[in-house]
């Protein structure tokens, strides 16, 4: 399958879906939500998923943890073990290398006072306690 290149941009005003956009290469344009454009904040995971992929994977690379924590905190419920994988395996992680590093993540979740941890086995949840791991400057 073939990738859409990525365009970004500022989102000017909203009216239900159509979104008038200043793109960061050109001029505004209005552009309706259909099945091929996705909003997203600037600096979230997603974000760097469609922008810089490899800067995404690398980070992983050096901290399984804070991307994980990164995920709770842009989170609006909390999330299971596999529904974190799913999450990050949906945004360019390799699955191999999440399962390698689940166990130091977990440990990781289970003593970081930024996450909140209840029910026990594969029932666990996490919840992101609201600070951030990251601040993007572009923010």
């Amino acid at each position: 399958m073939k990738s859409r290149p990525v365009r970004v941009g500022t989102v000017l005003d909203q009216d239900g879906d159509l979104y008038r956009v200043k793109w960061d290469d050109s001029a505004e344009e209005e552009v309706h939500l259909g099945d091929y454009e996705q909003v997203t904040p600037r600096g979230s995971l997603l974000f760097q998923s469609l922008v810089e992929p490899d800067e995404l994977r690398a980070a992983f690379d050096r901290d399984p943890s804070a991307v994980v924590i990164r995920a709770l905190q842009e989170s609006a419920t909390p999330m299971t073990g596999k529904d974190l994988k799913e999450t990050l395996t949906r945004l360019g992680i390799d699955d191999k290398n999440y399962r390698a590093a689940w166990t130091s993540i977990r440990k990781v979740l289970m003593n970081d006072d930024r996450v909140t941890v209840e029910g026990t086995g594969a029932g666990t949840t996490f919840t992101s306690g609201g600070e951030t791991a990251q601040s993007n400057p572009d923010d």
